[in-house]
């Protein structure tokens, strides 16, 4: 019996020790989640803490989690010194939003959860190498890598297809509504990210 609960003792200190926190900072100020969109390992921790002093009521709600997980729907008020931790305990895409602000701001997230490091460390040099700018985006969107030519299509978030074409470093999104969108870029690889048009 003593050596099985030692054994139970190092395996979990081993797996505590691996694990992450992952911070995401609730902006008041502009109503968004930074870093909005993470990607993490199975048994990371996200945490969510107030980067400046809540003015009125959030909320961090899941709105689409992978079968089996369980939701979450954390209110967001003062005092500015309270914080959220969340565990995922299964692999998948969970999606969350401020529900008084989701519609109105944009303020959304996002949280790839992985199963192996290999996955998070490959995800995160494709996610280095081209990503799209500014986001909130007002009339430009830029990509930060521009050696060769995209096929680009911007989605709603019904899947309806709003604009398309073929750009190296910019693409005019002036006239599109207020709202959050997804852009698919094709070049040598097929990327997917999301942004808000302001």
């Amino acid at each position: 019996m003593k050596n099985i609960i030692i054994a139970l003792t190092i395996t979990l200190s081993s797996f505590t020790s691996n694990a992450t926190i992952h911070i995401v900072n609730v902006w008041n100020g502009y109503f968004q989640f930074l870093s909005a969109d993470l990607t993490i390992q199975l048994g990371d921790t996200v945490q969510w803490l107030p980067l400046d002093s809540p003015t009125m009521i959030h909320s961090i709600t899941s709105t689409n989690i992978p079968s089996g997980a369980t939701a979450f729907d954390q209110i967001w008020q003062a005092p500015a010194d309270t914080f959220f931790q969340y565990v995922p305990q299964v692999a998948g895409l969970y999606e969350y939003e401020c529900t008084p602000h989701a519609t109105s701001h944009g303020m959304i997230g996002s949280i790839t959860v992985l199963e192996d490091v290999t996955g998070i460390l490959n995800q995160e040099t494709v996610e280095q190498q081209l990503q799209v700018y500014p986001n909130p985006a007002t009339e430009t969107l830029y990509l930060s890598e521009s050696s060769q030519a995209y096929q680009y299509t911007i989605f709603t978030p019904k899947g309806e297809c709003v604009l398309s074409g073929t750009t190296k470093k910019s693409i005019n999104v002036s006239t599109l509504p207020v709202g959050i969108y997804h852009i698919e870029l094709i070049g040598d690889k097929r990327r997917v990210m999301k942004f808000i048009k302001q």
